[in-house]
């Protein structure tokens, strides 16, 4: 069984704000975003050394529960 396919009519979701136009920087028209924000010298070492901790801790706290449940269950 077929149906005919539905026609529509294209139109606008969602407009940006009008003080959109007067933005230069920082995310487009709906103001800026989380991947929008890098450092004012180009600089992402804190995050690359955060990111970096974060990722160390979590494999010392996988390789300590490992280690646990190795000796703990012979």
């Amino acid at each position: 069984m077929k149906f005919p396919r539905e026609k529509r009519e294209s139109r606008t979701v969602a407009q940006p704000p009008p003080e959109a136009v007067q933005r230069v920087d920082g995310g487009g028209p709906w103001g800026p975003t989380q991947f929008d924000l890098p450092d004012r010298n180009g600089s992402n070492s804190q995050a690359i050394l955060i990111v970096s901790l974060v990722g160390l801790i979590v494999l010392l706290v996988i390789a300590g529960l490992w280690a646990l449940a190795y000796f703990q269950f012979p």
